[in-house]
């Protein structure tokens, strides 16, 4: 069977503390598609990868700046 294979690269920035973390912590993975391919689905999947961001019927009550920009 024939594969369709395509490549998309991540770069990081090893200046940046942040950025660097990410990298050493992908770098250390054996199958480094694989782990990055895990995150990507669990973001489609709605899953926490990072910090999470209020839904806006829990913002409701709050005072929005958008309003007044």
């Amino acid at each position: 069977m024939a594969k369709d294979i395509r490549i998309i690269q991540v770069a990081f920035n090893v200046l940046d503390p942040d950025q660097l973390q990410q990298y050493e912590h992908v770098r250390l993975r054996p199958n480094k598609s694989g782990f990055l391919k895990r995150l990507i689905q669990r973001d489609i999947d709605g899953g926490v990868t990072g910090p999470r961001q209020p839904e806006a019927a829990e913002l409701q009550d709050d005072f929005m700046v958008e309003g007044f920009i």
